[in-house]
């Protein structure tokens, strides 16, 4: 299955950067399999790991991942289900949170 990502710059020198890639996953592949795909691939390091990375379908959070303790919000969810349950396609977009204390503040 192939799936359009694009991302959050994390700070002024990652802004400068193309964030949108296609990449190939298979089709069987969760959210946390993909979070967990992209983690080497795709997102960038962090100093000090406890950033909070939401992945999105269009305007649509669909999965959390909190990287310091490797946990995830609708981790078990699968991806294609996601795509052929909406009209929108492959397109996804991951929002940074710079702690998960940022992340719980954007739902107040």
């Amino acid at each position: 299955m192939h799936i359009l990502i694009d991302r959050d710059a994390v700070c002024a020198a990652d802004d400068m950067n193309h964030h949108r890639e296609e990449f190939t996953v298979s089709d069987d592949i969760t959210i946390a399999g993909l979070l967990e795909f992209l983690e080497f691939k795709y997102i960038p390091i962090i100093a000090g790991n406890n950033v909070v990375w939401a992945l999105h379908h269009h305007d649509i959070e669909v999965g959390t991942y909190f990287t310091q303790n490797r946990s995830f919000i609708n981790g078990n969810v699968p991806l294609s289900s996601i795509i052929s349950n909406s009209e929108r396609g492959n397109e996804f977009y991951l929002r940074y949170y710079s702690s998960p204390e940022r992340y719980r503040k954007h739902f107040i």
